[in-house]
């Protein structure tokens, strides 16, 4: 699995790469944010509610076929887990870099797919009024896994979105489990 999302990165990167250097025009800005719905891997655990917010940057590249994009974004986003007695509440910088193809079905509509590799960096965060990442708590502050979402687009400006991340690493030493999070998203394009 860390193979493929090796190879599937290699290819998004060079997909951005076709046909450049790209006038600033070619990339559009999208403004996003939604809800999360955190947790782990492992029996017993309850989802975290949380959001992200964040920017968006997609380029279309038609020559590889109608339809075909990439896309990277940066994203401050609350995950963590719930047990019985506790919360952990980690703030993540969260980098996907998907690929995607975007179907239009009239002028106002289009419905998009999309996935890739993401990278997750730790920031801050509280598990019983301590620091999340201290050596007390123990929860990692890298994350790396491959994600997926799908949604649709109106008037090639708003857009409402699904997904989900599934973490390939262990986020806590307390007990073997990885990170998993599903989301739903509205975004903006300026």
């Amino acid at each position: 699995m860390k193979h493929l999302c090796s190879i599937f990165m290699i290819v998004a990167v060079l997909a951005m790469g076709v046909n450049m250097p790209a006038k600033a025009s070619d990339w559009q800005l999208e403004a996003v944010a939604g809800i999360n719905f955190a947790t782990v891997d492992h029996e017993g655990i309850g989802f975290r509610h949380g959001f992200h917010s964040g920017l968006r940057l997609t380029r279309e590249i038609p020559k590889v076929t109608p339809g075909f994009y990439v896309n990277a974004a940066a994203l401050l986003s609350l995950k963590g887990f719930k047990t019985d007695s506790v919360s952990y509440n980690p703030f993540f910088l969260d980098i996907p870099i998907h690929a995607g193809y975007k179907y239009e079905i009239d002028d106002n509509i289009a419905m998009f797919a999309e996935g890739g590799p993401y990278i997750g960096v730790g920031l801050f965060g509280k598990r019983a009024g301590k620091n999340v990442f201290s050596d007390v708590v123990g929860y990692k502050r890298f994350d790396f896994g491959i994600g997926v979402r799908g949604g649709i687009q109106i008037y090639k400006r708003y857009s409402i979105s699904v997904g989900g991340d599934f973490g390939f690493l262990r986020v806590t030493r307390d007990f073997s489990s990885k990170p998993r999070n599903v989301f739903i998203s509205l975004g903006y394009r300026f």
